[in-house]
């Protein structure tokens, strides 16, 4: 079979065609030709940007004079309604980033006005507008950096932020002194510091959710009034002396705590508990936690470390 590549749409050669298989993935695309050019209608474009996602590394080629290596550009209809392709991919990579609250980084050129970038793995989507007003779009590689050489004087909150390459800026922070005295406790700054700095309105990697302050105060309430008892020996829940707070949870049913030991939050420690509710204690803070659980292939937990890129998926509605 040969090599698949994709024209670029601002090229009028093309050919017609049909191919695709790389990985145990397939992709079938029809391209559309009109006024001498070729273009892909909505649902091609999501068949397409979901083949150029799973390619190999090295397989994101764009010959436009003037666009850098490490994307694909993808012709996309005029006639195509934006919103609704806006919402499509929305509902496949979840929550964009938009130009209000800031772009993730792109290995793309300065030709087109970028308005959307869906982030997933090492890749992201980004949409936008050529100068002449029709809607561009193009898959690039993320180019994230290697968790292994970041500075070793970097927060953990920082090192998150690094690996996730997001660049929105800071949200509203809660009400702190509001949300701890309904918790009945102090909260850790670095889980402050991490709300504050993603919203905790996604997932990370996909797979780890962070409670929002909300959610913690509702799974604390849910523990302490025996909604969810574990089986085995565990800790006893908050506010029992040296208690449990409930943090963190991830798709694979884990769930992760506090052991409020001790007046000061920053020193309290992680406990974990799998699936089979077998628990683990870790002397480490919450953000520690949840960056090795992203980079560390030796956790003794279910980790993402094995994805080329790391990122935090924004959650909708």
């Amino acid at each position: 079979m040969s090599a698949f590549a994709w024209p670029s749409f601002f090229s009028g050669d093309f050919h017609v065609g049909e191919q695709g298989q790389e990985s145990g993935r397939f992709c079938r695309t029809v391209l559309v030709v009109r006024a001498g050019m070729l273009f892909m209608d909505g649902e091609q474009v999501l068949a397409a940007v979901a083949y150029l996602m799973g390619m190999d590394p090295d397989g994101l080629t764009c010959d436009e004079p003037g666009h850098l290596g490490g994307h694909a550009c993808l012709p996309v209809s005029g006639s195509v309604d934006m919103e609704a392709l806006v919402k499509m991919l929305t509902e496949q990579y979840a929550g964009p980033f938009s130009q209000p609250d800031g772009l993730s980084a792109l290995r793309l050129g300065e030709q087109v006005g970028w308005t959307h970038t869906w982030v997933w793995d090492a890749r992201a989507v980004a949409l936008g507008h050529a100068s002449d007003g029709r809607p561009v779009m193009a898959v690039t590689e993320r180019n994230p950096p290697n968790p292994a050489e970041l500075p070793a004087e970097m927060s953990w909150v920082e090192r998150l932020v690094a690996i996730t390459a997001v660049t929105v800026p800071l949200v509203p922070a809660p009400d702190w002194a509001s949300v701890e005295s309904r918790l009945g406790s102090a909260l850790p700054s670095d889980y402050k510091l991490l709300v504050e700095r993603f919203g905790c309105d996604g997932l990370f990697d996909e797979f780890f959710h962070v409670f929002s302050p909300e959610e913690l105060i509702w799974h604390t309430e849910v523990f302490s009034d025996g909604g969810f008892v574990p089986e085995g020996e565990h800790p006893a829940s908050f506010p029992a002396s040296d208690g449990v707070i409930p943090w963190s949870d991830n798709e694979h049913e884990e769930r992760f705590f506090w052991i409020t030991e001790g007046p000061d939050p920053d020193c309290w420690p992680v406990y974990a508990l799998d699936s089979l509710n077998e628990g683990s204690r870790f002397e480490c803070t919450a953000t520690e936690f949840l960056f090795r659980q992203m980079t560390d292939l030796d956790l003794p937990l279910t980790t993402t470390a094995d994805f080329r890129g790391h990122w935090f998926m924004r959650t909708i509605g």
